[in-house]
């Protein structure tokens, strides 16, 4: 009997300690991505408000390097340098903290005294002049700088496996060069940001669900699956905290669950790609950020789905990701319909009114899956 007693005091203590495990493992980052209404409309702190409302708990922002140092910093790793402009992006954090929100800033595009004066998709010259970017920046909002709250995640760049985001893709014998570059770049990037500020989470890839990789074709671009692929050949020892992804549908009217081709990449082609990256980088475990994924809505966009439809496909997408126990991050691009954004997959038209049962379905999906 007193063995009985001891065995049931025993596995009572193991089911203590596997419950708040199980439970964390059904916690996830749910948010928005949407520039135009956090940083630059007229009622933006009140839309960021909103989005927290709806029950949204991160905040994902596009940071411009080029935009933020058009003009070389003297002392490039100082976050108080002049020649830097943080102003729209130091409002949007503080108003994310009112607001209880966890912000994921994504850093892109070289400024043209970094490149040779070429466009903000060209590598820098020298990758030094981007870690130190990312040391400054790391840096201010590290949390040890008054009245600025430290932001939690960060990524680097934006879809590079696309021509438009990083070039060039492939040399004109069509040899792949952007996944070397990016693995260089992203190299440069995390250890600048963990100079900054060693809590912070780093997410690399930020890759898009679809290419051909045809050097001679009219779109030469890499697919994710053989993009990342290359970049680990590239540098299998790079080290990072999550591989971030925009899982789109080839259309909006396309199921969150449909399946496409290896070597893209779409929600239900998630725990494939997990795999695989695991086993090029060699680790055992990878966690997944889902930092863009939306349908659009008609009549706003002729080729999108209705409002139902939506409200649908947000409770569905959604309901993908938290069973992918590595998906750590879900984010909806965008929150609202803007002038300023091309794509129509807000929650809320442009008017502000509500795209049927949209905003609901968000918000009862992401309050259940609230980490904080």
């Amino acid at each position: 009997m007193r063995r009985i007693v001891q065995l049931a005091v025993i596995l009572g203590a193991l089911a203590a300690l596997a419950t708040p495990a199980a439970f964390a493992a059904d916690r996830m980052w749910i948010g928005f991505h949407d520039d135009p209404s956090f940083r630059w409309a007229s009622d933006r702190s009140e839309r960021i408000q909103a989005s927290a409302r709806v029950g949204a708990n991160v905040m994902r922002l596009l940071v411009h390097w080029n935009q933020v140092a058009p003009n070389r910093p003297a002392r490039p790793t100082d976050p108080l340098d002049p020649a830097y402009n943080f102003g729209d992006i130091d409002e949007a954090v503080r108003t994310a903290r009112e607001a209880n929100l966890e912000v994921l800033l994504t850093l892109y595009g070289t400024p043209r005294w970094a490149n040779g004066g070429r466009g903000p998709s060209f590598m820098p010259t020298r990758v030094l002049d981007f870690k130190r970017f990312a040391t400054a920046i790391a840096r201010r909002y590290s949390g040890q700088h008054a009245e600025l709250p430290a932001v939690r995640f960060w990524s680097i760049w934006n879809e590079p496996n696309l021509q438009r985001f990083l070039k060039p893709q492939f040399d004109k014998r069509g040899k792949a060069l952007a996944p070397r570059n990016y693995a260089a770049l992203f190299a440069a990037a995390y250890d600048g940001i963990k100079r900054g500020n060693p809590k912070a989470k780093v997410a690399i890839g930020e890759t898009s669900p679809r290419g051909s990789d045809n050097p001679r074709g009219k779109r030469r671009i890499h697919s994710p699956g053989r993009f990342a692929e290359a970049v680990a050949k590239a540098n299998p020892r790079l080290k990072f905290d999550a591989w971030a992804h925009h899982p789109y549908p080839a259309n909006p009217n396309l199921r969150p669950g449909h399946k496409v081709r290896w070597p893209n990449v779409s929600l239900s082609s998630l725990p494939e790609f997990q795999k695989r990256l695991r086993k090029w980088f060699k680790r055992s475990r990878i966690d997944i950020w889902i930092t863009e994924y939306a349908h659009q809505t008609r009549p706003q966009d002729r080729f999108g789905v209705s409002y139902r439809k939506q409200a649908a496909y947000i409770r569905e997408s959604i309901s993908i990701a938290r069973k992918q126990r590595f998906t750590k991050m879900f984010v909806w691009f965008v929150f609202r319909d803007d002038p300023g954004q091309e794509w129509d997959s807000g929650i809320y038209t442009r008017a502000g009114g509500a795209k049927g049962g949209a905003p609901t379905a968000f918000a009862r999906a992401a309050r259940s899956l609230d980490p904080r």
